[in-house]
């Protein structure tokens, strides 16, 4: 027989409707998680992109492809170019540091002796310059003052050659005594044609030494206002603009060298 007392008791819910809340309860859950793995994806998508950007514009800067300072443009200006074009120089700057030493060693004739070490010189200078210029080759301003260094001892050696050549042939005096009073060959293939009916004399010989020592006062003077040019920003290498000093200064170089 049932008790009176428990008939306004709440029958217990069924099995169906607590069923129904674990099942929304799980599939709350698995929605939940599932944006927070979306947004965890994208946000590791995002970084990935932005680092491979930033990796992409460090290793590939932008170029501009008349920019003449681009570093990878040719092979020598790669690592492999600067390590081959190194061992070159400086092999080059031992074999003549060993020949000056040899010169040195065995000074038995000074007069020619001192003019040949000069020019010897030039060598180790030219290379070592070449080589640095190429090393900076991407900065623009850098190889000016390189240059400047290695043309005025050039022009220096210019001189060092034309008085060795003197010394070789006995002095200006016994090249005047072989020479005076001889005909000027005239040729069209020595520039001589002009000359024809001339006959060799001291004012030539001096006219043939001026023309070439003004190549030696113009090329460090030519260096020195090239790098005032770049300092002002009107000068920049292979530009042929009029209103750049590239121009003039090659007309320049090459009347003077034409000359010498």
């Amino acid at each position: 027989m049932s008790d009176p007392g428990n008939l306004n008791t709440p029958p217990p819910p069924p099995p169906l409707v607590q069923e129904g809340v674990e099942v929304e309860a799980t599939t709350i859950v698995a929605a939940t998680v599932k944006m927070l793995t979306d947004i965890a994806t994208a946000t590791v998508a995002s970084v990935t992109e932005i680092t491979k950007a930033s990796e992409l514009s460090t290793v590939v800067p932008f170029t501009n492809t008349s920019d003449h300072t681009y570093r990878k443009s040719t092979f020598v200006q790669t690592v492999a170019g600067e390590g081959i074009a190194g061992a070159c120089v400086w092999a080059a700057i031992f074999i003549t540091c060993h020949q000056i030493y040899q010169y040195l060693r065995f000074y038995t004739n000074p007069a020619e002796q001192r003019w040949i070490v000069r020019i010897l010189f030039i060598v180790p200078l030219y290379a070592f310059v070449s080589w640095l210029s190429l090393l900076f080759f991407a900065y623009d301003n850098y190889y000016v003052y390189f240059y400047a260094v290695r043309d005025c001892y050039e022009a220096f050696v210019i001189y060092n050659f034309l008085s060795l050549c003197y010394e070789y042939l006995g002095g200006e005096g016994n090249i005047m005594s072989e020479i005076r009073g001889k005909p000027i060959k005239s040729s069209y293939f020595y520039w001589t044609c002009c000359l024809a009916g001339q006959s060799y004399n001291i004012g030539f010989l001096r006219f043939c030494k001026q023309g070439t020592l003004q190549f030696c006062f113009i090329k460090p003077v030519m260096s020195v206002i090239v790098i005032i040019l770049q300092a002002f920003g009107f000068y920049h290498d292979g530009n042929w603009s009029p209103s750049e000093g590239y121009l003039y200064t090659t007309i320049i170089y090459n009347i003077s060298i034409s000359i010498a």
